[in-house]
C-alpha cells in the first residue's frame, strides 16, 4: 500500500452527527423507559415469569446503565397479585410462651383482625367489669358467699363446743397486721392463762398433774384448730372457684359473641385452623384469669403486660393496593431477616415474647419481590450466607444477628416458609466471580440479567435516545435541548462508547451532561441549550478535571520530560499512554528507547527486570520477540542483547498498546536507521505483524497534539493508529481544526511494514534487508569471537 494511502482525510478523521440527521429522526421518538438492553430485558422476562426455586435474579452491568429503571418498568408490569399476598403476624403460645406461634392471613386482613382482637378483647374487659356489678351476679354470688359463711361457721360453732368439751375457749387475738386465734383454758368456769396455772400449781393451789394434762390436751386442740383452719381454706378455695365459675358462665357468653366476628373471617380463609385455635386458647386464658380481668391493676405496666398478651404483632403487611416491591437499602442482618429485642436484664423474657419480634425485608417481601445491592449486601456481617440458607431452605427463622453482641435470645419464634424473589444488583463481572467462587450461588440465582454499556448508532436506536433525552429534561424541568445541541450530545455518548457506530447506555452520564449544560445555559441568561453550549459545558468539565493534566503539560514545558516531536532519531519513538482518573482519562506521549549490539542475551525487557511491567505488558514482549524471529531470523542464529525500555516511566507499566513502540524502536536499533519523532505511534501486535485495535485511542492523539502544541506544531507532526481503530476516532474540536488545517496528521495502518515505512522514510523490503544484514553481522561476529 503506497504510504499516502495511510494519511486520513479530515473527513475519515473527524466525526460529528449532523444537525439535519436530528431533525429528520426527533419527529420519529416515541416514548419508551426501556432502551438499548434487548438481551437484559429478555433476561428480566424469563426470570419474573417462572415461579420455581432458583429463579432468583441477578441483574449485572456497569452503573448508570438504567438497570433500575428497566427493573422498576417490569415490576409493575409483573404487579403481585393481592391473592398471592399474606399478613403474617406472631401472637402469644399460651403452651410454650418462649416459642411464639404464626398466623397467616390474606392479605389486607392482618391489621384488620388485630384492631378487631384488641376492640373485643377491650369490650370483653368493661363488660365484665360492668356484668360483676350487676344486681343479678351479685345475688348470686351472695348466694355463693352466704352458703360458704354457714358452713363456716357451723364448722367454727362446732369446734368452740369441742374446745369447751375439753377444757378450752376459743379466743381472737389481734395485733397490727393480721389476726388470728388462740385457746385459753378454762377453770371453774372462768378463763385462766397457763401462766396463771403455773404460779397457782407452784404454791400448791391446783395439781401439778392437772396442768400436765390440760397442757397435753391444749397441744393436741392446736393440731384440731390447724386442721380447721386448713379445712376452712380449702372451702374457701372452692367459694373462690364457684364465684369464678359463676363469673365464667356469666363472662363465656360475652368473649363468644365478641370473637364470633372473627371466628367467622378465619372461617372465610379457607378455614384459618391456626386463627380459630388461637381464638380459642384466648378464651380460655380469659376464662382462667378472670380475676384479672375484672380487678384492678396495681400499675401500668402490669396492665400493659396483660394486654400485650392478646395482641397480633404484625412483621408482614400489605394493605390493599399496596406494591410489594421492597428495596432494602441497608441489609444489615436485622433489617434483613428481623429481630428479636432483648430489652434490659431486668426484663423477664417470659412475658409477652412475641412483642420483642420484629420482622424484616425478607418478612415484607413475603410474596413479592426484594432488591438489593450486592456491594451493600457484602458488607454486612453474615448477610450473604444466612440469605443464601434461607433461599436453600425455603424458611426464615428469626433470630439474633451472629455479629450481635448480645447473648442469643431464649426466644425461638415458629419459622416461616418463604415465598418471594430476590433481586440482587451487582457490578460488571459480579455474576462471573460469584459463579465460579460459590459454589451454592449457581443453584440460586440462575438468571443473569446482563446490561451491555452500549447500544448501537443507527436510525433505529437514536429515535427511543432523543426521547429518553427529551423525557428527562421535561421531567426534570430542564432548559430544552434544540437540534443542533442534541448533535452535540449524541457525540459525546458515542465518544463515551469509543465508537462511531455505537451509543453508550450509562445514561448518567448523559443526564449529569444536561444538567451541567442547563446550569450554564441559565447562566448566559440563554432560552435553550445549544451547539455551543454544550461545547462550553464539555471545556468546563475538563478545565475542572485537567489538573494533572496541566502539571504534565508543565514539565513538557520546562523540558523536565525528554521528548522530541521534531527530526529523527535511531532507537528511539514516541508511544502513547492513557492516564486515567476514573472521572477522567487523557493520553500522554512515552518516550520508547532501544539500544542492540551482538550478543547472547537476547531481549531484555528492563520494565519487567525492574518489576515494573503488568502480566499483559510481559506477553506484548514475548510476542515482539516471537515476531522479530519470524521476519528477521528465520535462517540465522539470532546473535544480540538488545534492551526495551519505556524512559522516565516510574510506575507499572501494563498493556499492549505499546508494542508497536517497542518493536519499531528495536529494529530501529538494530538496523541504525533514525525514526521520525514528530510521529507517535500506538497500537498493538501479534506474531504475524498484524496491527491490533487498542483502546483510548481519542485521547492518546490528544495527548500527543497537545504536547506537539506546547513545543511547537511544524505542520508535520501526528499520531500513527490501527485502522481497525477508526470506528473509535471521535476526537475534540481543537485537534480536528489542527487537521482541517492541515497542521496535524493521523496516519491508519494495518501491518507493522506499513508504520515502519512511515516512520523510516524508506520501503519495508529496504528496512528488512538493513536489520538482516546488521543481525548476520551480528551471528558472525559472535562465531569468529567463540572461535
Amino acid at each position: 500500500m503506497p504510504i499516502s494511502d495511510n494519511l486520513l482525510t479530515p473527513s475519515e478523521s473527524i466525526y460529528s452527527i449532523p444537525e439535519d440527521m436530528i431533525t429528520r429522526l426527533r419527529p420519529l421518538a416515541s416514548a419508551n423507559p426501556i432502551i438499548g438492553q434487548d438481551r437484559a430485558l429478555a433476561a428480566l422476562e424469563l426470570g419474573l415469569g417462572i415461579p420455581a426455586d432458583g429463579y432468583n435474579i441477578f441483574i449485572m452491568g456497569a452503573s448508570g446503565t438504567g438497570r433500575r429503571t428497566v427493573l422498576t418498568t417490569l415490576l409493575e408490569k409483573y404487579k403481585t397479585k393481592q391473592e398471592d399476598l399474606q399478613d403474617i403476624g406472631y401472637v402469644y403460645n399460651f403452651a410454650r410462651p418462649l416459642e411464639p406461634k404464626a398466623l397467616y392471613f390474606t392479605a389486607g386482613t392482618g391489621s384488620y383482625f388485630k384492631k378487631t382482637l384488641q376492640g373485643a378483647i377491650d369490650s370483653i374487659r368493661r363488660q365484665a367489669i360492668q356484668i360483676t356489678k350487676s344486681e343479678v351476679f351479685a345475688a348470686a354470688s351472695k348466694k355463693v358467699i352466704a352458703e360458704a359463711d354457714t358452713d363456716e361457721n357451723r364448722l367454727l360453732a362446732d369446734f368452740e363446743h369441742q374446745m369447751a368439751e375439753e377444757g378450752f375457749k376459743v379466743i381472737q387475738i389481734k395485733d397490727d397486721e393480721a389476726r388470728s386465734m388462740d385457746l385459753v383454758p378454762v377453770v371453774r368456769g372462768k378463763t385462766i392463762s397457763f401462766d396463771e396455772l403455773q404460779d397457782m400449781a407452784s404454791s400448791g393451789r391446783f395439781p401439778t398433774e392437772k396442768l400436765n394434762s390440760m397442757r397435753e390436751s391444749y397441744y393436741r386442740c392446736l393440731d384440731s384448730m390447724s386442721e380447721l383452719f386448713t379445712a376452712i381454706r380449702n372451702k374457701r378455695k372452692i367459694t373462690e372457684k364457684k364465684i369464678r365459675q359463676l363469673k365464667s358462665q356469666y363472662i363465656a357468653p360475652i368473649i363468644d359473641n365478641e370473637c364470633a366476628v372473627l371466628r367467622s373471617l378465619c372461617s372465610r380463609e379457607q378455614e384459618n385452623k391456626d386463627a380459630i385455635a388461637f381464638l380459642d386458647a384466648i378464651r380460655e386464658d380469659l376464662l382462667s384469669r378472670i380475676h384479672i380481668l375484672t380487678g384492678q391493676f396495681k400499675s401500668l405496666a402490669r396492665k400493659k403486660h396483660f394486654f400485650e398478651r392478646y395482641i397480633l404483632n404484625l412483621v408482614s403487611e400489605h394493605p390493599d393496593g399496596s406494591s410489594c416491591i421492597i428495596t432494602e437499602e441497608v441489609p444489615t442482618f436485622a433489617n434483613l431477616f428481623g429481630s428479636i429485642e432483648t430489652g434490659n436484664m431486668n426484663d423477664d423474657m417470659n412475658i409477652n415474647p412475641h412483642m420483642k419480634i420484629r420482622g424484616g425485608s425478607v418478612h415484607r417481601a413475603f410474596g413479592g419481590y426484594l432488591l438489593l445491592r450486592l456491594q451493600d449486601l457484602l458488607m454486612e456481617e453474615g448477610a450473604w450466607p444466612y440469605l443464601k440458607r434461607v433461599l436453600q431452605s425455603g424458611k426464615i427463622e428469626i433470630q439474633t444477628p451472629p455479629s450481635s453482641h448480645q447473648s442469643p435470645s431464649l426466644v425461638k419464634p415458629q419459622p416461616l416458609d418463604v415465598r418471594l424473589k430476590v433481586i440482587i444488583i451487582g457490578g460488571e463481572h459480579s455474576y462471573d466471580f460469584l459463579y465460579q467462587e460459590d459454589p451454592d450461588f449457581q443453584k440460586l440465582f440462575k438468571v443473569c440479567a446482563e446490561f451491555d454499556s452500549v447500544m448501537p448508532l443507527n436510525d433505529i436506536s437514536i429515535p427511543p435516545y432523543i426521547s429518553f433525552i427529551d423525557s428527562y429534561i421535561q421531567r426534570k424541568k430542564l432548559l430544552p435541548l434544540d437540534d443542533g445541541g442534541l448533535g452535540h450530545v449524541l457525540r459525546e455518548a458515542a465518544r463515551i462508547a469509543e465508537s462511531r457506530t455505537q451509543l453508550t447506555t450509562r445514561f448518567t452520564k448523559i443526564t449529569d451532561l444536561l444538567h451541567e449544560a442547563d446550569f450554564h445555559a441559565r447562566a448566559k441568561g440563554e432560552s435553550q441549550i445549544t451547539a455551543a453550549t454544550i461545547s462550553q459545558t464539555l471545556a468546563a468539565r475538563h478545565y475542572l478535571s485537567r489538573l494533572p493534566e496541566e502539571k504534565f503539560a508543565e514539565m513538557i514545558k520546562a523540558r523536565e520530560i525528554v521528548i522530541d516531536v521534531k527530526g529523527s532519531q535511531i532507537g528511539k519513538v514516541n508511544g502513547l499512554a492513557v492516564h486515567d482518573r476514573g472521572y477522567h482519562s487523557f493520553g500522554i506521549p512515552v518516550v520508547v528507547t532501544a539500544q542492540a549490539a551482538p550478543g547472547n542475551k537476547g531481549v531484555i525487557n528492563i520494565e519487567r527486570e525492574s518489576g515494573l511491567s503488568g502480566e499483559i505488558y510481559d506477553k506484548a514482549h514475548l510476542i515482539i520477540q516471537g515476531l522479530f524471529h519470524r521476519t528477521y531470523a528465520k535462517d540465522i542464529p539470532l546473535a544480540v542483547s538488545a534492551s526495551i525500555c519505556f524512559e522516565q516511566s516510574y510506575t507499572e507499566v501494563d498493556g499492549d498498546s505499546a508494542s508497536c513502540a517497542e518493536f519499531f524502536s528495536l529494529l530501529s536499533a538494530i538496523a541504525r536507521i533514525p525514526l521520525r519523532q514528530d510521529i507517535a505511534i500506538t497500537g498493538s501486535l501479534n506474531q504475524l505483524g498484524d496491527v491490533q485495535p487498542v483502546g483510548g485511542i481519542s485521547e492518546k492523539i490528544e495527548g500527543f497534539f497537545d504536547t506537539c502544541s506546547i513545543l511547537g506544531l511544524t505542520g508535520t507532526q501526528g499520531v500513527i493508529i490501527p485502522r481497525r481503530n477508526l470506528d473509535n476516532l471521535i476526537l475534540s474540536s481543537r485537534v480536528e481544526e489542527a487537521i482541517q488545517q492541515n497542521s496535524f496528521h493521523i496516519w491508519a495502518i494495518a501491518c507493522a511494514d506499513e508504520g515502519l515505512s512511515l516512520m523510516s522514510g524508506i520501503t519495508a523490503d529496504h528496512f528488512r534487508e538493513k536489520v538482516y544484514e546488521t543481525l548476520k553481522g551480528f551471528a558472525d561476529r559472535m562465531q569468529r569471537h567463540l572461535n
